[in-house]
């Protein structure tokens, strides 16, 4: 080999960055130049482009559409339709390819952001290993995108909380809760295992933020019709039960697994499950924080924790929700592959990495539904979930045969 030509140990490293940043251009590009050619609207945006032009009209914003509409029911908050509004003044392909790159923007950015200041290690991480990561975050991310669901910027924004929150940037932390609670629901659960670790710095902030965003659409229409939008939507949101669904059109979650394993559990005790495991959950990313986890670690380990439970536990998992475990299922095949790393931290996400990209592969195909109502997707989320969980009392365990050391501030 001539002496200036690069050994494929050195070359390869190099090459991966250049291939991280490629793939993720051509999706992309690829997703919004679709959307503007395309001859009709596809994916979920127009229900959102219609909840903002109904907004503007002071109209009912969850009324069920007309059958020929081919619309389905808005679900998110009035604070939503009112921030979707400016969607609905530009063309469907126009704004639909907006939404998508607004959606693809915060995600990106933010997960550069969290690798940056959360992940262990940060930016002393080698070129090969944050590309590695943008490159696993690719097949579980590309679905949601295509589809125009809001997911992307939901994750993007916990994950933008949760890097303030290692930059002390407490304010904008607690607004990027708030914004992902006002579209979801549900990410109030990592806002609020992040109360729960820094109650004095980040819960009133929360709080007001909450409040804040509650508080706006108020400002921006009329108090009687916002009120009245208000008492829908909880209606709404409150009645979306589909335990009794069929299984095909049921939520991806540990109910499903229980149904398809043959043992579902009454009513009554699975929210009793649920209540128990987000109690779990505090209290691991509470004792990390009292045996002195380093930051970086203690706040990857709330994330995943979070997100996690939003998907087995939480109140309204569709198979497009698992892009949220993308970005915390990418760093745990990163981190499993590190030297020294026990079997279950190596093989139990990889195992869960594969299991999720082939159900996201299925959705091209006719088997992907069938396949989805097996639970394979909740099946690889509670793989991941256990190997965690086993981590982090090792961890604990670990911590509490080391030598006591104070606990430096927040």
């Amino acid at each position: 080999m001539p002496p200036d030509a690069p050994s494929p140990e050195v070359a390869t490293p190099h090459r991966l960055p250049a291939l991280a940043l490629a793939a993720w251009v051509v999706v992309v590009l690829a997703i919004c130049g679709r959307v503007l050619l395309a001859s009709k609207p596809h994916g979920v945006y127009p229900i959102f482009a219609h909840a903002g032009a109904g907004w503007l009209a002071g109209e009912d914003l969850y009324s069920a559409p007309a059958p020929e509409s081919g619309l389905d029911q808005f679900r998110y908050s009035p604070a939503v339709a009112a921030l979707l509004a400016p969607f609905s003044l530009l063309p469907d392909r126009v704004g639909g390819s907006l939404w998508r790159l607004l959606n693809a923007a915060v995600y990106l950015a933010a997960f550069a952001w969290w690798c940056a200041a959360v992940v262990p290690g940060g930016t002393r991480l080698t070129a090969a290993r944050r590309a590695a990561l943008w490159l696993l975050l690719v097949p579980l991310s590309v679905g949601s995108l295509n589809n125009g669901q809001s997911n992307p910027l939901v994750m993007g924004l916990l994950l933008a909380a949760v890097a303030g929150v290692a930059r002390r940037r407490w304010n904008l932390a607690a607004a990027c809760v708030a914004v992902a609670f006002l579209f979801k629901g549900y990410p109030l659960a990592v806002g609020l295992l992040l109360a729960a670790v820094y109650p004095r710095q980040f819960a009133p902030r929360l709080a007001l933020a909450l409040t804040a965003g509650l508080a706006l659409p108020f400002l921006l229409q009329r108090p009687a019709y916002v009120l009245g939008e208000y008492e829908q939507w909880l209606r709404l949101v409150g009645g979306d039960d589909r335990k009794d669904r069929p299984v095909v059109n049921a939520y991806r979650d540990l109910w499903l697994l229980f149904r398809v394993a043959g043992v579902p559990p009454g009513k009554q005790a699975y929210l009793a499950l649920q209540l128990l495991t987000a109690a779990g959950a505090a209290a691991l990313c509470v004792a990390g924080r009292v045996a002195c986890w380093p930051r970086r670690r203690l706040l990857t380990a709330l994330l995943s924790l979070g997100v996690c439970w939003m998907l087995l536990c939480g109140p309204a998992t569709e198979s497009a929700t698992y892009l949220m475990l993308a970005p915390v299922l990418a760093w745990a095949v990163v981190e499993g592959c590190s030297a020294g790393a026990t079997w279950r931290s190596r093989w139990l996400p990889l195992a869960s990495f594969g299991v999720l990209t082939l159900a996201q592969a299925a959705v091209w195909f006719p088997v992907g539904k069938p396949l989805h109502a097996l639970g394979v997707q909740p099946l690889a989320a509670l793989v991941l979930t256990a190997g965690l969980v086993a981590d982090y009392l090792g961890r604990l365990s670990e911590g509490g045969r080391a030598a006591r050391v104070l606990c430096p501030g927040p």
